[in-house]
């Protein structure tokens, strides 16, 4: 695996999946131009999800005021999912390395980008990566984990922090050092880097998967070919909205994701 060939500028494309975010996209987009990655040639990549509110207007005028290098695709099937709203990008995409990353994600520096892709120029056998990770208190999100299995899923909706609460800090891979780099089994999609002739090849996420297990899922194809390692040399700021805890309708979205998941790679109960 290789990203740009010799001296050149590594290409990069920042994908934003929008669905009803116009609350939160407007500080995203002002983070994003305010420490835009100038080390590589980026360009930022909207898809909305047939959004209701406010979100393609808020992300046309603010992109033209700030200067964002815009890209911006509507799905014309209505909401797909978060996986196939990405893929939707694929034939798109001329770059080297491709960065999935929230509507909720925050750059509090302009260390990311920079610093993902620098790591998958030195490390050919990684094929994805993802930063530190932290609230908007600047703590520490444990959002590297061991493989799902039943247990794990129940801990997290039934009791989070709460029941077996060591096997809960196990699964967050607790028992790593966040100060240091390491292989990740099941990285988080609220933001991630991944090779882009990579994420081609194994047809992006999986469709089937409407919102929630897609980042697992892809996690563990690309480890089937390669590696994926948390890089803490870069850092984000997830707000986490937890909307599969929000309400009935999310929470049976994220059952019905997490039952296919489960019956493609097995019912694993602990």
């Amino acid at each position: 695996m290789s990203g740009a060939a010799g001296g050149a500028r590594r290409r990069v494309s920042i994908a934003i999946v929008t669905y009803d975010n116009e609350k939160v996209l407007g500080p995203t987009l002002e983070a994003l131009a305010a420490h835009w990655p100038t080390e590589v040639d980026a360009r930022l990549h909207v898809v909305d999800n047939a959004s209701r509110d406010g979100s393609v207007a808020l992300v046309e005028t603010t992109c033209a005021r700030l200067g964002l290098p815009l890209s911006l695709r509507r799905s014309e099937s209505g909401n797909v999912g978060f996986g196939a709203a990405h893929d939707l990008l694929i034939p798109h995409l001329d770059s080297d390395y491709h960065v999935v990353m929230n509507p909720d994600i925050m750059l509090p520096d302009g260390s990311a980008i920079p610093a993902l892709a620098a790591f998958l120029d030195a490390s050919p056998d990684v094929g994805m990566c993802v930063p530190r990770i932290l609230d908007p208190a600047g703590r520490q999100q444990f959002l590297c984990r061991r493989p799902l299995t039943v247990l794990d899923v129940a801990l997290r909706f039934l009791a989070p922090g709460r029941l077996l609460r060591r096997r809960q800090e196990w699964h967050m891979m607790m028992d790593h050092d966040y100060a240091a780099t390491f292989d990740v089994p099941f990285a988080s999609g609220c933001f991630l880097m991944v090779r882009t002739a990579l994420f081609r090849e194994l047809g992006g996420f999986d469709p089937r998967i409407f919102l929630y297990g897609e980042d697992a899922d892809l996690t563990r194809r690309v480890n089937a070919v390669s590696r994926t390692a948390y890089v803490p040399q870069g850092t984000v700021v997830h707000a986490w909205q937890r909307a599969s805890y929000r309400t009935r309708n999310m929470f049976l979205i994220h059952l019905k994701s997490l039952a296919y998941y489960f019956r493609k790679w097995g019912w694993r109960l602990w």
